[in-house]
């Protein structure tokens, strides 16, 4: 309660008066310190006696926008400062300049958030997309000038880049349609995710339909398996009586958030616990700087996620469902209110759905801000009006989540794959992975999006087939068309956290056939699939010898990437992750990397010691390494050595001793550079 109502207020006057927050103390029967606590602590909300100022332009400075110039336009000398203190002093208003971390429109930067005080009713903020300093300038005097501002870029108003050779749309309105669909979609991406779109039916929960009507033939209630039960006859179990949950299992479904943690065993986890007070959290708060993919989805597609939350409840016994939005994504937000009113009118969610005498209903959660609410315990604490810190674990959120009861919490794309796979069963989706023609051994499950911008003709959205190679996504004409502005230089494969891959990963020249033959073998002993992929991908694209690898014949999985690292042995851990950003010509890697490491630095929640501290000091190392090398006076020798040394132990103790994933991926930008990129700490 204590975090929508001070978003509420925040929306409404674009800060938190203290009369407003004394007024809310009063109503909710909390004391003060209560609500300094939470209001304190979030980005998003901003107090009165912290004197905002009248008219504001946010400029993101992280991944791709700072690559596309921003920290230009935050430069305090020739950037837009400078006219921010000449209008504050010829209008006598105050207005401020400054940066802020990534706003999710990554494929259209540099990003910008403006906002006057008072802003106009209905007017959560502007956001300008892709434009010039002398646009911006104009954005800011009109402002300043009361002025109406040039029109903005809403997200509905762009059609982003996608897959479908970037003409697909979803079928006109028919002048027949059916009751309920009186809202036609906005232009959709031609995915097949998009089962609706895809199949010209009327976004009528179906999915949910099906499950009811499962539930609806069933002499008795679906009860849960015996605690003890595992193994074969848990499977059995599961298929005999829950089907449409077995096909999460047959489609192997992960995580599309990060972890990529398998969607069945969450959802089977939840369903064993006891109690009818279990609960469903959506989490798209995407804040990783190069992601923008849930974005697309929410405002597109909201009827797939609402239809994703209510399966997810109705197949693990939920009481409620929860979809948690970053504040930065209004039109978003927006959008998936109307739709789970819509779903309400038509039976499928709220009380009594579909006549089947189960009720769950589901309600967006506005995120209070910051990036450390894209962790899933620490969106918890934010959902249960606490400070977004991360949680030790265990206890895991599947057996105690929100209000210590047991939680699914899924990624919004996650979510959104559940209707398909409901409705057509969990095969036909792992089989839309890569195949090898040439073996059918050979072969990738699924389908996954992902978010690419940087140095590519057509930054956007892209669905593939999972084990697609990076090279195909990249320069494909039904992708990305293309890498621009030079050969490519650096691939972050997974926006900041996993650091900068160059485009010719170097190969220890001691991985000789004996340790290829043992790295297949252990990697068999867990999958005789992957195995057999990583010995024909070894034997043709690493023969004997080589002493590189080409990133751009790697493929787009997850579980290849954990399992390359393990083969390989690389100085620092790969990841993939659904933000990829591509770096070509002559980029500087070194300000790249220090870049990322100060977002982790700004962004760290500071309950870990050793990550408050270690990522400032790892900032401190790349500020330093710039300004040397800028000096003419780069480290060499020893120095050097020095350096390398503090890194490694740094990544070692906040891997070690950080509670969430933000300490452990920090120090590997500064760690990829080291590893990759030494010449230019050298020399720009």
């Amino acid at each position: 309660m204590i975090v929508q109502r001070l978003r509420s207020i925040q929306n409404e006057f674009g800060f938190l008066p203290d009369k407003e927050l004394k007024e809310l103390a009063r109503e909710i029967d909390v004391p003060m310190y209560r609500l300094e606590e939470v209001s304190s602590f979030f980005p998003g909300f901003r107090l009165e006696r912290t004197d905002p100022p009248e008219v504001e332009m946010k400029v993101c400075r992280d991944l791709t926008c700072h690559l596309r110039g921003s920290a230009a336009l935050l430069n305090e000398k020739t950037g837009l400062p400078v006219l921010a203190a000449e209008l504050s002093e010829r209008t006598g208003k105050s207005v401020c300049v400054e940066g802020v971390s990534c706003l999710g429109r990554c494929d259209r930067a540099p990003a910008v958030w403006v906002e006057k005080r008072p802003m106009p009713k209905h007017v959560h903020a502007w956001v300008y997309c892709n434009r010039s300093g002398k646009d911006l300038e104009e954005v800011l005097t009109a402002l300043a000038e009361d002025r109406d501002p040039p029109a903005p870029d809403p997200d509905a108003e762009y059609q982003p880049h996608t897959n479908a050779n970037r003409g697909y749309a979803t079928t006109p309105p028919d002048p027949k349609k059916k009751e309920h669909d009186e809202h036609p979609p906005l232009p959709a991406a031609g995915w097949s995710l998009d089962v609706y779109g895809r199949q010209k039916w009327p976004r009528d929960y179906r999915a949910v339909k099906r499950f009811t009507d499962y539930l609806s033939k069933l002499i008795r209630p679906i009860v849960p398996p015996p605690r003890e039960m595992g193994g074969k006859d848990l499977e059995t179990y599961v298929q005999r009586f829950h089907p449409l949950l077995w096909e999460l299992k047959t489609a192997n479904l992960l995580g599309m958030g990060g972890a990529g943690a398998p969607t069945y065993q969450k959802w089977l986890d939840v369903w064993r616990e006891q109690g009818p007070e279990k609960y469903v959290v959506c989490n798209g708060d995407e804040s990783e700087p190069g992601t923008f993919k849930d974005r697309e989805i929410l405002l597109r597609m909201p009827h797939l996620v609402v239809e994703g939350v209510i399966l997810a409840g109705l197949m693990t016994g939920g009481a409620a469902g929860y979809i948690f939005v970053r504040h930065e994504y209004h039109e978003q937000i927006h959008a998936l209110r109307e739709e789970i009113e819509r779903a309400k009118e038509m039976g499928a969610c709220g009380d009594n759905i579909f006549g089947s005498g189960r009720d769950f209903p589901v309600e967006v959660f506005e995120s209070p801000g910051g990036y450390i609410c894209g962790e899933q315990s620490a969106l918890i604490e934010a959902m249960e009006d606490r400070r977004g810190q991360p949680r030790n674990r265990p206890p895991e959120l599947t057996t105690n989540g929100l209000r210590d009861r047991p939680t699914v919490v899924n990624n919004v794309e996650t979510l959104a794959w559940a209707p398909g796979i409901v409705l057509f069963g969990g095969d036909k989706y792992e089989m839309g992975g890569w195949r090898l023609a040439a073996d059918p051994k050979i072969k990738f499950g699924g389908r996954r999006l992902f978010s690419v911008s940087g140095d590519v003709a057509r930054p956007g959205v892209y669905e593939v087939a999972v084990g697609l190679t990076l090279g195909e996504l990249f320069t494909g004409d039904k992708y990305c068309g293309g890498i621009t502005g030079g050969p490519l230089l650096a691939v972050a494969a997974s926006g900041p956290s996993g650091g900068l891959l160059p485009a010719k990963i170097p190969v220890d020249p001691k991985f000789d056939e004996k340790k290829r033959a043992d790295a297949v073998a252990k990697i068999r002993e867990r999958s005789n699939q992957d195995a057999d992929f990583m010995e024909w991908f070894l034997r043709t694209y690493l023969p004997m010898g080589a002493k590189e690898l080409d990133l751009l014949k790697v493929p787009l999985d997850l579980t290849f990437f954990r399992h390359l690292n393990g083969a390989l042995r690389f100085p620092v851990e790969a990841m993939l992750g659904a933000a990829i950003t591509v770096y070509a010509g002559k980029v500087d890697m070194l300000d790249q990397a220090v870049n990322y490491t100060e977002f982790y630095r700004n962004e760290s929640c500071g309950k870990c010691v050793p990550c408050r501290l270690g990522s400032q000091k790892l900032v401190q190392i790349g500020q330093d390494l710039m300004k040397r090398r800028d000096s003419g006076n780069p480290v060499s020798g020893a120095e050097a050595d020095g350096v390398k040394k503090d890194v490694k132990e740094i990544t070692k103790t906040l891997q070690l001793t950080s509670i969430c994933g933000l300490g452990y991926v920090a120090p590997i930008p500064l760690a990829t550079i080291i590893a990759y990129f030494m010449d230019s700490t050298q020399k720009k």
